[in-house]
């Protein structure tokens, strides 16, 4: 309850059930952390439903860190929304400021172990990030990437992306167009082969 105070959480706690296989399914869709676990702030850390969080995570909480529902991440995976200048002078050792910029990780990821997630990504719905890769720009949605700097490999076919299924059905609707235009044309042929035999 304690983390619930910090960090502004006021939903209820369920009450323990003496059936321990009812009180564990009443926490189905909780996040499920395996420790250990560092935080910079704490307070910039947003985690959807149903997400695993593999141990020796890190998350540099400069700025917001959202990880979407269904998101799951091997071990090892640091996001590190903080960073610093370049120029030495400026940046000045733990005297100078510390900048950032916001993560986003959106629902249904699998992000693999020892992956770095650098400030300013937004990783897309349903993208698959191989292990020990170092994502320094946005990944697009139903993609796999790989690799340091992580490249694209290939796109996910998968019903959840409703754009295949729109593509899907365009070309479906224009395969059964095209199919029409055949028939129709056959269709012509035989009655004008038929109107020639008959004259």
């Amino acid at each position: 309850e304690h983390i619930r105070s910090i960090l502004g959480d006021v939903s209820p706690v369920a009450p323990e059930l003496v059936d321990p296989n009812l009180d564990e399914a009443q926490f189905n869709d909780e996040p499920w952390i395996e420790p250990p676990i560092n935080i910079d702030y704490g307070t910039n850390v947003r985690v959807g439903s149903d997400v695993f969080i593999n141990r020796n995570c890190t998350i540099l909480d400069t700025c917001l860190v959202t990880i979407g529902s269904r998101t799951l991440f091997g071990p090892n995976v640091s996001l590190y929304s903080g960073t610093h200048p370049l120029n030495p002078a400026v940046r000045n050792g733990t005297a100078g400021p510390e900048l950032g910029n916001e993560i986003r990780i959106e629902e249904d990821c699998w992000i693999g172990g020892n992956v770095t997630v650098l400030p300013g990504v937004r990783i897309g719905r349903g993208a698959t990030v191989g292990a020990g890769s170092v994502v320094v720009k946005d990944v697009e949605p139903f993609t796999v990437v790989a690799g340091n700097p992580a490249k694209l490999l290939r796109k996910i076919e998968t019903s959840l992306d409703s754009n295949q299924e729109a593509d899907t059905s365009k070309d479906a609707s224009s395969d059964a167009h095209s199919g029409a235009e055949d028939l129709m044309a056959k269709a012509t042929t035989a009655m004008s082969l038929e109107d020639e035999s008959s004259e």
